[in-house]
């Protein structure tokens, strides 16, 4: 059985992978990081350092679109009222 943990890097989806590891083995874990292209570089460098350092794979995947060229598409950037960008950079990658 292999453990796919959706990782941003923040501290939620961090815990998480924490406690898949904890609960599963890092031979079974891999931390999936949906790129959206807007991320800052040392997030970045956060990422790949700690999947090195739980021993975890780790997969990169981007969608379509980066968050500039989604924004250009929709003619707009995203906000409380419309918020494509979690659906298009993150949830439909992840899926597809």
């Amino acid at each position: 059985m292999r453990i796919i943990v959706s990782y941003s890097g923040g501290k939620d989806s961090q815990a998480c992978l924490i406690w898949a590891v904890n609960k599963y083995g890092k031979d079974k874990v891999e931390a999936v990081f949906c790129d959206t292209g807007w991320e800052h570089p040392d997030t970045y460098k956060h990422i790949q350092e700690t999947a090195e350092q739980m021993g975890v794979k780790l997969t990169t995947i981007k969608g379509k679109y980066d968050f500039v060229s989604l924004a250009k598409h929709k003619k707009r950037f995203p906000s409380t009222k419309a918020r494509f960008c979690t659906v298009e950079l993150k949830v439909n990658p992840m899926i597809d």
